[in-house]
């Protein structure tokens, strides 16, 4: 008799056949371990963050062996190195953002690549508190140009309501800041449990991303999983309020009742596809993408992709080109490992 974990691992094989109509997918690059977070160079290389402390690079292809660093993240539970973003001028200055756990709690550090590897040059941000769950840790420039930070409240809700926290919070650094010797950053918005993905909305500018909600609220159990449009000042309510009902607070563009929990995000921003305008995201527990599409500020459809073909899925990024790179997570010890997992796999959106 077959384990659990065989027969997953077949019906995931038999998924691979049928591909979703519409679109096609490649793979990139395989036998990455527990990939979080990646972000492209202007050559085209892409930087992947593993978990436990690697920062390896893809080159034409090809996952190269060496680590280009590996931190000593502390990585446990959710702890380790969750979030990467390159320098926009990454040609001129070389520069790479990295958050991570230290000894001290989590932080935002700059990094320079410098004679094929990456050099730490100073922290930017640090006292944020971590936990073994809901740290966040995901980071981009805005089209303000600034440094955006999304942070979890490290297991202790209180935290995302107090002014005194960095936890539970959308941060923002300007460009001198996190060129130079970084300060405290903005808070942007308040009372988030575990964001975990965003991106900027193209023609409106709005930061729009994604949240894990609990598993049980005061009306039974069930998924509280938000998507949330992201404004200056906002109070997203947790822990006080959460779900459908957040009167007083910022109140959630998407409530999902069956968990999901949603993960990296990204808009495709690129011309001449039938999803241009649309906000993809990656889910772990769903195991699938969801493509939404926006009119007039609202949800107007919800379609998810992938379902079940690739097991857990950990982030989507728009590439350079236009195509949508999405990586797995299936060794993060909680999901059924294929051959050939962790991996990034390369989606051409269908033409319009």
């Amino acid at each position: 008799m077959r384990s659990p974990i065989a027969i997953q691992s077949l019906e995931r094989r038999i998924l691979f056949a049928a591909l979703p109509p519409g679109f096609a997918d490649t793979l990139v690059a395989g036998g990455i371990d527990h990939p979080v977070a990646l972000d492209f160079a202007p050559d085209g290389r892409i930087f992947i963050t593993e978990q436990h402390g690697n920062v390896r690079i893809v080159k034409d292809g090809v996952t190269l062996t060496t680590p280009f660093v590996h931190l000593d993240a502390a990585a446990n539970g959710e702890r380790g190195v969750d979030g990467i973003a390159v320098d926009p001028d990454f040609a001129a200055n070389h520069f790479v953002y990295l958050y991570c756990t230290t000894a001290g709690g989590m932080r935002l550090e700059r990094w320079r690549f410098s004679s094929g590897r990456l050099r730490r040059e100073r922290s930017l941000v640090d006292g944020i508190a971590a936990g073994p769950v809901h740290d966040s840790g995901r980071i981009a420039f805005g089209p303000d140009h600034r440094l955006y930070v999304a942070t979890g409240d490290a297991g202790d809700g209180n935290l995302a309501q107090r002014g005194d926290s960095l936890n539970g919070k959308f941060l923002a650094m300007t460009p001198e800041q996190y060129r130079g010797a970084g300060g405290p950053p903005q808070i942007i918005s308040s009372g988030h449990r575990n964001p975990q993905g965003f991106d900027w909305e193209p023609g409106t500018g709005r930061l729009i991303a994604t949240e894990h909600g609990p598993t049980e609220g005061v009306d039974g159990p069930g998924g509280y999983d938000e998507v949330n449009d992201i404004v200056p000042g906002g109070n997203y309510g947790w822990p006080v309020k959460f779900g459908f009902d957040q009167t007083g607070f910022n109140a959630p563009l998407r409530v999902y009742r069956q968990p999901i929990a949603p993960s990296g995000a990204t808009f495709v921003t690129r011309p001449g596809s039938s999803w241009t305008g649309s906000f993809l995201f990656a889910c772990l527990r769903g195991e699938d993408l969801h493509r939404l599409a926006f009119r007039n500020g609202r949800i107007v459809a919800d379609q998810r992709l992938l379902r079940r073909r690739f097991g857990r899925l950990r982030t989507v990024v728009e590439g350079p080109r236009g195509d949508l790179y999405v990586l797995t997570s299936n060794r993060d010890g909680r999901g059924s490992p294929a051959r050939g997992d962790d991996r990034i796999l390369r989606i051409t959106p269908p033409r319009s």
